[in-house]
């Protein structure tokens, strides 16, 4: 990518590798992949997407890739062959570790006195971990999941797969989605393409994408894959799992139950030694905090044994370090403080870290109204003071403007649901002209509070990120918007501000400050961003 670069720890990275051994794969495995890719079509495997970020992966660092089109952005081919190399690095690991627990069972059968001595006088035999899970993968939808796990067994060379089990109830619990071969083409299936185009809903084409099929629990899934001699087993017990597939919701409830309940335990997360986060700008739209209380929860000490030979854990286990030894990689659209925050202090591989920095060119040629764009920024020293500040100035220099003035059409769009309640309180306690249309916000008053600012019998509106990214309203009525804080995901910029009533009074004005520099740049643009932090003056004008 012309416009990214990768940077990390350690020595280089990006160095040429051996052909001959395989790119570092279990021989098998590469020889399938090999087939994979020539019967999609893809000739030049050296060079592919897959096989590069394979060999990063294969290099055991950690890994922040948060420039990652997504499928549902028009994306598929990238999304896909990130998904694919990571589930190869995946599957690798697992076939490595198991063919040597498999090689060492042997020894110890044939001669269990010499081998005992042996495991003595040295590691050679000390293979295990507390648990048998050793690679979890966190995804935030189960659309998303059927995709990851589909893609998976596709991957999986034939003698290993000759029996999937439970593989009809997966499909039930997790849609019918088809394993296209050409998955370059579509990643949607045809069912799904079908019912798009017999809706021809309103909604963006990246939504319906997104949340295609059913809503209900679709963030609620965690699956056991347990690979056998020549069979996959999906639903196998967490404890006998290979590999965890779940939602950070669905593991924050797992873990809340073994704190409330004694008999209960999370003892399958201390052996982990892949964590794989994808789709992270969509896990962040949830709920972020899930997964910094998952990744706070792996390799610890377990509460009980389950049956695990002592004299054949790993030393680094023993010794409290494992941490040390997994490997973490995240994958999103793009990245905020949390999510590099997650990466800087609990990314802690003794391996090295890596991660993709980008220059963007912004999203305002996508504003498709000739209106004026007014960028307030507000001084602050210290990031903790940020929200303070944010609030101070928009008390003091907005609001008056807004008290004072007869027209209506005033949209407060919000990024976080605290900043929400703040400033819904407050305009409470001014008495002020107001509806509210939040992520939390029951749906018959979401259609009063739209018809009621649309007739201007409210005069402003209260709407937020996370309600415009589930459920992507039309707004009707809006003349002066004013965006306290700015959207995570850019592409919400222009669609927000397109929403405009075009008139001769239309206006939009947005509140920044030097800490909102990730999220500023990827709407204006990473050198205009620069001088907007920097500059002497404070207001600056897009038109």
């Amino acid at each position: 990518m012309s416009n990214c670069k990768w940077i990390g720890t350690g020595d280089c990275f990006l160095k040429d590798v051996d052909k001959s051994s395989g790119y570092g794969l279990e021989q098998r495995l590469y020889e399938h992949w090999l087939d994979v890719s020539k019967t999609s079509g893809r000739n030049d495997f050296y060079s592919s997407k897959e096989r590069l970020f394979f060999s990063l992966c294969n290099g055991y660092r950690d890994i922040l890739h948060c420039n990652k089109k997504p499928f549902y952005l028009k994306g598929p081919e990238e999304d896909s062959s990130i998904m694919e190399a990571y589930i190869m690095h995946s599957l690798n690991h697992l076939f490595r570790t198991r063919d040597l627990v498999t090689k060492n069972d042997s020894k110890l059968a044939k001669d269990l006195c010499s081998a005992y001595n042996e495991n003595l006088g040295g590691d050679s035999f000390r293979d295990h971990g507390f648990t048998r899970p050793k690679v979890l993968i966190l995804l935030p939808l189960k659309h998303i999941a059927l995709r990851v796990v589909q893609r998976l067994i596709k991957l999986t060379p034939l003698a290993r797969k000759a029996n999937v089990e439970h593989i009809d109830r997966f499909l039930k619990e997790f849609g019918t989605q088809e394993d296209e071969d050409d998955e370059d083409k579509d990643e949607l299936s045809h069912h799904t393409l079908g019912n798009l185009k017999a809706q021809k809903s309103s909604k963006p084409s990246d939504f319906q994408a997104l949340f295609s099929g059913k809503r209900d629990d679709e963030d609620q899934f965690m699956v056991g894959i347990k690979f056998k001699r020549r069979r996959i087993k999906l639903y196998s017990d967490f404890y006998s799992s290979d590999i965890i597939v779940a939602s950070p919701v669905r593991l924050v409830g797992k873990i809340s139950e073994a704190q409330k309940y004694k008999e209960k335990d999370v003892d399958y997360l201390s052996s982990i030694e892949v964590l794989i986060i994808d789709h992270a700008d969509v896990i962040a739209m949830q709920n972020w905090s899930h997964v910094n209380t998952v990744v706070e929860q792996l390799n610890h000490i377990p509460s009980r044994r389950h049956g695990t030979d002592i004299t054949r854990i790993r030393p680094w286990y023993l010794d409290r370090c494992a941490r040390f030894y997994r490997q973490t990689i995240i994958l999103g659209y793009y990245s905020n403080p949390d999510i590099n925050g997650l990466f800087n202090h609990h990314c802690t591989n003794y391996q090295g870290k890596v991660k993709l920095v980008c220059e963007y060119k912004g999203v305002l040629p996508k504003v498709l109204l000739q209106v004026r764009q007014i960028y307030e920024r507000f001084d602050v020293d210290s990031i903790a003071d940020a929200d303070d500040a944010r609030f101070e100035y928009f008390v003091k220099k907005v609001f008056p403007k807004i008290k004072d003035s007869v027209q209506g059409g005033v949209m407060l769009f919000i990024s976080s649901y605290f900043e929400f309640v703040r400033i819904r309180n407050f305009l409470k306690s001014q008495d002020a002209s107001f509806c509210l249309l939040g992520e939390y916000t029951e749906q018959s008053d979401i259609s009063r509070a739209r018809v009621w600012f649309f007739e201007g019998r409210r005069k402003i509106m209260l709407y937020t990120e996370r309600a415009h990214f589930y459920f992507r309203y039309k707004i009707r009525g809006i003349r002066n918007l004013i965006m306290y804080s700015l959207p995570e995901r850019k592409e919400f910029y222009p669609e927000i501000v397109n929403m405009l009533d075009v008139s001769h009074n239309m206006s939009c004005t947005v509140l920044f400050s030097r800490f909102d520099h990730f999220r500023l740049e990827r709407i204006v643009g990473s050198a205009p961003a620069t001088r907007m932090s920097t500059s002497e003056k404070s207001v600056f004008v897009f038109c």
